[in-house]
């Protein structure tokens, strides 16, 4: 009776031993890009990563932030307009803060490698707000 050899080894994958998954392997990347580009890819994401909680929650979070800075730079050009351009500096000081927001949420989504979130004084103020949003993505 002849032995039947053993079959070839096969390599390890790179990467870890994990199996790639859908939503799984993405779920640093979706976090990241749900803050990148402010309000819109919060939307984006929020229906790509609908499968995933902490996904949705990030994407929503995101939406819900940089939606409202928008909402208030509008306000806030508004009102330097109409105060023919006595507040003419507001508009260009809540976007600096504006893009201090974004460059934590950038920082924060790639600390959380996937995780959720935890944005530092918004996240609480917007918390009652993001399972609404996220109820949107079903």
């Amino acid at each position: 009776m002849s032995q039947m050899p053993p079959p070839p080894s096969q390599p390890a994958p790179m990467g870890g031993s994990a199996p790639a998954s859908g939503v799984g392997s993405n779920k640093k990347t979706y976090t990241i890009l749900a803050y990148l580009f402010w309000w819109v890819t919060g939307l984006i994401f929020l229906f790509v990563g609908k499968d995933d909680p902490d996904v949705k929650n990030n994407a929503a979070q995101a939406f819900v932030i940089h939606g409202a800075s928008l909402i208030v730079y509008l306000i806030v050009w508004v009102l330097a307009a109409v105060t023919a351009g006595i507040l003419f500096f507001l508009p260009l000081l809540w976007w600096l803060v504006w893009f201090v927001i974004w460059v934590v949420g950038l920082i924060l989504a790639l600390q959380a490698g996937g995780r959720r979130v935890n944005f530092p004084v918004l996240g609480p103020m917007v918390a009652s707000y993001v399972p609404a949003v996220e109820g949107w993505a079903k």
